[in-house]
């Protein structure tokens, strides 16, 4: 009612908002990047499940291709590895072991982007596909990606514990996003596991001293050290650790040593550049080629092209190409 008696005219109630406001409101809860046709759903004990429709199944796989007609005819050994994913793809194009095996042939000889669709596209088929999250996260580190490669190590090891690179690879991201605190409890169950591994120690190290723990950070540098007496990086975070601890004489020890020892990796770095891959490495990486191909046969109940793979795996000669498929149906029972 106002002073003279009369009565405030009601205010009409607003409409609902539209649909695109309404979903606009619960943004937050949508994960970035998701493509049409997929929905992350939350799943038991804090895992994720992906669910994708058929038909952005079927455009993930369409997008892979062959390339050993990209390599030049030079590279013989590197041509040879990449006709063995040619075949993976060929043979087992909707096989998600054969999916990740693939791109790991590819990753390993440069074929990085191509690569990383092969992997996806193993998940496509097996969201939980451990492997395929590990050497993603592990891809995405490399190329400073840190919550790709974070999101992916969790995942993986959410369905792997038992990850041999994940753990580390992991604290590393943790570390480089700031989320140090959680870095810790990662690395420290690593280190549980693989006592030996340097990097683990040297990461842990990294995070204590980002957390003002620098006696922590010094002891983790130095057991770092203790397993790989060549880590330069490690050599400075133990003069860090040891500056910030008031020991003066240990901080310029180590300094010094970092300084010798950075000075030997860029002379090592640089003669790897003039001389390039050997011919070893070259022959090393075509062999891994053929034997995780094999076992993609030998899984799939065709005896005989294992076979032939394991015997290229054993002498993968200069100037070796992946053996000719047997005719169909040959090996098998």
């Amino acid at each position: 009612m106002t002073a003279r008696g009369t009565r405030t005219p009601r205010r009409p109630t607003p409409p609902p908002p539209p649909p695109a406001r309404a979903a606009a409101r619960v943004s937050r809860w949508v994960v970035s990047g998701l493509v049409v046709g997929t929905v992350l759903l939350a799943g038991l004990g804090g895992g994720f499940v992906w669910w994708r429709s058929d038909r952005e199944v079927a455009r993930v796989l369409a997008a892979l291709r062959p390339l050993a007609a990209e390599v030049p005819a030079d590279q013989v050994e590197r041509r040879a590895a990449i006709e063995v994913a040619d075949r993976l793809l060929r043979d087992f194009p909707t096989a998600p072991e054969a999916l990740y095996a693939r791109g790991r042939i590819l990753l390993r000889h440069g074929f990085q982007a191509e690569a990383v669709k092969s992997l996806e596209a193993a998940i496509a088929l097996v969201p939980d596909l451990a492997a395929a999250h590990e050497l993603l996260g592990l891809d995405a580190l490399q190329r400073g990606h840190y919550e790709a490669a974070a999101g992916h190590l969790q995942r993986g090891l959410a369905s792997d514990p038992t990850l041999p690179a994940a753990g580390v690879a992991l604290g590393e991201a943790l570390n480089n996003l700031g989320r140090m605190r959680e870095a810790v409890p990662v690395l420290e169950r690593f280190i549980a596991v693989n006592p030996a591994v340097a990097a683990a120690h040297f990461q842990l190290g990294q995070a204590w001293s980002y957390l003002h723990e620098y006696g922590r950070a010094k002891a983790s540098h130095l057991e770092a050290l203790r397993h790989d007496p060549t880590s330069g990086l490690a050599c400075y975070g133990v003069a860090l650790a040891c500056d910030r601890l008031g020991e003066k004489e240990m901080a310029g020890e180590y300094r010094r040593r970092h300084v010798e020892l950075v000075a030997a990796d860029r002379r090592i770095g640089q003669r790897r550049v003039r001389e390039g891959q050997s011919a070893d490495e070259a022959r090393g990486a075509l062999a891994a080629a053929y034997d995780l191909a094999a076992r993609i046969y030998a899984a799939n109940d065709r005896p005989a092209e294992a076979a032939a793979l394991r015997a290229s795996a054993a002498d993968p000669l200069p100037g070796a190409t992946a053996p000719p498929s047997p005719p169909a149906g040959a090996g098998r029972p």
